[in-house]
Order: structure tokens, then sequence, then C-alpha cells
């Protein structure tokens, strides 16, 4: 009987050593990576400037010199633009990371507002030509005094982050415009 018992002991440690492995995983399994949404490509594969925009920010630069704004003299002529959905445009110093010019300033915008108002496209040229100014780095103090002073002058929308956009402006923007089609 004792030979009975000892065998069954013997018969389940086996069993426990053979189903240990099974039951019991030393090394926790790691969790499965989620599966990577594919992300919209913003890459810019229009034309690297425009020359109605390069037109109108001509125009700005006139109309910011007569209003005696004391925007820079050194404002590179040529608007670049790239694929950004997250702003309109940006102005760059010539000290900054992406500087490719003499000048002292450049303005890059997105390719994806090309479409929108003229008025919409004048807001955010004047936007970015305060930005110029001395002082005029961030949308606080100076920028923020000449951008309400432009403003009244010149019945542009001229704010930190909105200007004169329609909505479909806006959507084409975000990518989320659909033409209205016609039957």
């Amino acid at each position: 009987m004792v030979n009975m018992g000892l065998k069954i002991l013997l018969l389940f440690v086996i069993v426990l050593i053979c189903l240990f492995p099974i039951l019991y995983d030393p090394k926790p399994s790691k969790p499965q990576p989620r599966p990577r949404q594919k992300r919209q490509s913003y890459a810019w594969k229009g034309p690297k400037t425009d020359e109605r925009i390069n037109r109108m920010l001509a125009e700005c630069i006139e109309l910011m010199k007569e209003l005696e704004v004391p925007i820079s003299d050194s404002i590179c002529p040529i608007v670049r633009l790239n694929g950004s959905r997250s702003r309109f445009a940006s102005c760059y110093d010539r000290g900054g990371r992406k500087a490719y010019t003499e000048y002292d300033f450049y303005i890059e915008m997105s390719g994806h507002i090309l479409q929108n108002t003229e008025k919409s496209l004048r807001s955010v040229l004047l936007h970015e030509l305060l930005h110029t100014m001395p002082e005029g780095y961030d949308h606080r103090g100076e920028w923020k005094k000449w951008a309400k002073y432009v403003s009244e002058k010149t019945g542009y929308t001229i704010k930190r982050c909105e200007g004169d956009e329609t909505e479909e402006d806006l959507a084409r923007f975000f990518g989320t415009y659909v033409e209205n089609q016609s039957e």
C-alpha cells in the first residue's frame, strides 16, 4: 500500500514537472503592439512656390509700409510652400533651423491653403509679416498691438489663431472638404 502511495505521488510530481512550463511562464509575455494606423501623407507634391502668393506678399509689404508698421526691410520676396496640415504659415528668421536665404526673414505657407479666399491669404501674409517686427516673434505685446492696428486700418482679421478663413477654406486645409456635386 505504501508502494502504491509512492507511485501515485511520483506520478503526480512527474505530471506537475511536465505541466509546470505550460502553467507557469517565468517570462511574462510582451504585450502585443497595436497595429499602426496608416497616417495620411502630408507631403507637398505641388510647386515649391506660387507667383500669385508672391505678388500678394509684395502688395502686403507695401501696405504695411504705407501704414508705417515697423516690419523688417529684409524679407524674402518668395513664399515657400510646404505640406503642413497643422499651421497655415510660419515666419522664420535667418537664425532659425531652416535658414536657406540671405534675407533676415522668410515665410513658408501650407500649399493646402492655395485655394483659400484672397482675403484669407492676405490675412495670413499680414499676420506673418508682423512677426518680422522687432519684438514681434510671439503673439504678445508689440505683435498684438500692431495686429489690432492693421486689422482696424485694413479690414482684415489678424489674430493669433484665426483670420478671415471661410468654412470651406478650413475644410480644404484639414482635408475634409467635399465638393458639391450638382446633378
